[in-house]
């Protein structure tokens, strides 16, 4: 077992976490499904987010991630690019949802999420009113989320609800980091203003 810096041992699944996309489709090329696994847990979020903006309901996003993992699983050898698995685990993600969505050929309406804002929960939640409060909380940042132009709203999504990393982000979405960057630090001055205007206080 390789030793790491610290004389200890480090793990074959640690090595596989602290792995890059690339790293990671070689290994999966090369036989190792728990390469392909850490893929999985590495975008699965964000690929959710992605379905849930198209197909708008939270079951349907993920009988659709499953399939976009599938066919990504198949059609690995095809992949030409290694350092561009995000983006085109994206691609496939976006054309999935679009194939499920006409296939239903009706509109459901979004179901309830899971907060964009992954929050500690207080203590004194307790309480039947701060419980209410929070939910409505919750409830007004997803409203105003969805004011939210196109682009704004996929990186925003991406980074409170995915948890993605903005350079990841950046790879995922085919864009430079600049503009990843960009467009977050916009988001989040419209999404502060839309919930001003709504009377949430600032720290919302």
């Amino acid at each position: 077992m390789p030793i790491g810096e610290t004389g200890k041992p480090i793990s074959h699944n640690q090595e596989l976490n602290e792995a890059n996309d690339a790293e990671l489709v070689v290994a999966a090329l090369a036989g190792n499904t728990q390469a392909f696994d850490v893929l999985v847990n590495r975008y699965r979020r964000a690929m959710l987010t992605i379905a849930r903006q198209i197909v708008r309901n939270a079951t349907d996003a993920e009988d659709v991630v499953q399939d976009a993992f599938l066919r990504a699983f198949e059609a690995l050898p095809q992949l030409t690019d290694l350092n561009r698995f995000g983006a085109w685990l994206h691609s496939i993600t976006r054309n999935r949802a679009l194939r499920y969505y006409r296939n239903i050929s009706r509109y459901e309406p979004q179901e309830d999420m899971e907060p964009y804002l992954n929050r500690e929960a207080d203590t004194s939640a307790a309480d039947p009113a701060h419980i209410v409060t929070r939910e409505l909380t919750q409830e007004g940042v997803r409203d105003a989320i969805q004011e939210l132009p196109t682009d704004y709203k996929a990186v925003i999504e991406l980074y409170y609800w995915a948890e993605m990393p903005q350079k990841r982000m950046a790879e995922f979405l085919s864009l430079p980091l600049s503009t990843v960057k960009w467009r977050l630090h916009k988001a989040k001055e419209l999404l502060k203003t839309i919930l001003e205007r709504r009377g949430y206080s600032e720290d919302v």
